[in-house]
């Protein structure tokens, strides 16, 4: 008796298919030739048997003209053809049972390609239910394997997040400390001053990290509810228009007025870190623009900018936590800017996505749909 698991091998399936196909071309290719002989034979045989007629004696005199000759020729072309006949039929069914077969493993590919690990509890298992044996157990292998790398990420991020907690009192000391230190010193000379400008400024980038990756690790729903677009960004270009002067960046604002139902702090969070991360790397005399377009039911909000740009290596790691495409270029940011855009981006029910500006820049394509979550 075959059991289940080898019925339902590839090895199996293929090979019985195989056989079937072969015995069934065979039979297949001998039928059509034999009715093809039996044919020659009936009507040779009532040639005979016409010449036949009036005769008185036993004798049989056969005479083989052209036409005959053609008719044997005729048949060895037919034979031929029934062969190669049979031969693209089977050929084709074959691929055909192939290309059933192995159907899981691309359904298997594409649920893999469309992995994120920041959405992983939220996504299907990509474990198959049916399909050839091979294939269902390696969706299983590879179910267990992203489970485990779930995990640790998990585990990873969970600590991240105690940490960063851990941090705020400390640095909110420290920054108190400064602000009274300054206060009390009145005067500095310019050593001194030079040292507490870089204790504050070093303060802040580490406060500014601990927020981000708080708010990354924050697990809340988001609130939805109406929201101006135009007027957020107008509002963030202003805070941000010292920042933009001292990098000689100019900001401009394109778009009609747009009111998405949306989580306004998330939002805010994700353009923020947008069109900062646009002044930051810009080149000096570069411009940064927010453009604000209706696509329907989704509206897209693009910053563009005339910085350094981005390959295509750089593009596909641009939103993993803590990459930075060349960190010898800026000492101000750690990597979580951008992947807290992607996370935004993902529960607000949008998509990120990153295009070159001609002649030189970047292009984020930031999509929302208008009423919410679908």
């Amino acid at each position: 008796m075959i059991g289940n698991k080898t019925r339902r091998s590839i090895i199996f399936k293929l090979t019985a298919a195989s056989v079937a196909l072969f015995i069934l071309m065979l039979v297949l290719s001998n039928f059509l030739i034999a009715r093809r002989q039996q044919d020659i034979a009936e009507n040779l045989t009532a040639q005979v048997e016409s010449r036949m007629k009036g005769k008185t004696d036993d004798s049989v005199m056969v005479f083989i003209d052209q036409e005959e000759v053609r008719h044997l020729a005729d048949f060895k072309l037919y034979a031929l053809g029934v062969v190669l006949a049979t031969g693209l039929f089977g050929g084709t069914i074959f691929i055909l049972l192939i290309r059933r077969t192995l159907s899981p493993l691309a359904v298997l590919t594409e649920k893999v390609a469309a992995t994120d690990m920041d959405a992983m509890a939220e996504k299907d298992s990509l474990v198959l239910k049916e399909g050839a044996y091979e294939i269902v157990a390696l969706s299983e292998a590879f179910q267990k394997t992203l489970d485990k790398i779930y995990d640790n990420y998990e585990k990873e991020r969970l600590f991240s997040v105690n940490v960063a907690h851990e941090l705020r009192t400390p640095l909110a000391v420290l920054r108190t400390r400064v602000d009274v230190f300054k206060k009390k010193r009145g005067t500095m000379d310019p050593e001194l001053e030079s040292f507490v400008g870089s204790m504050e400024k070093n303060i802040g980038r580490l406060s500014d990290l601990v927020e981000e990756i708080l708010f990354l690790g924050r697990d809340g729903a988001p609130e939805f509810r109406p929201v101006n677009v135009k007027a957020m960004a107008q509002e963030l270009l202003f805070d941000l228009e010292e920042k933009a002067e001292a990098k000689d960046v100019a900001l401009s604002l394109e778009g009609e007025d747009m009111v998405l139902e949306t989580d306004d702090a998330l939002l805010e969070r994700a353009l923020y870190n947008l069109i900062d991360n646009g002044i930051k790397y810009n080149r000096p005399g570069g411009r940064l623009s927010i453009v604000l377009s209706d696509k329907g039911e989704d509206a897209m909000i693009a910053v563009t900018d005339t910085g350094v740009g981005m390959d295509d290596e750089a593009k596909a790691k641009a939103f993993d936590l803590f990459y930075r495409a060349d960190p010898s270029r800026n000492h101000d940011g750690y990597g979580v800017g951008l992947a807290l855009v992607k996370e935004i981006a993902r529960r607000l029910g949008g998509k990120i996505r990153i295009k070159d500006n001609h002649p030189t820049g970047t292009i984020f394509e930031f999509i929302l749909p208008k009423k919410g979550l679908r």
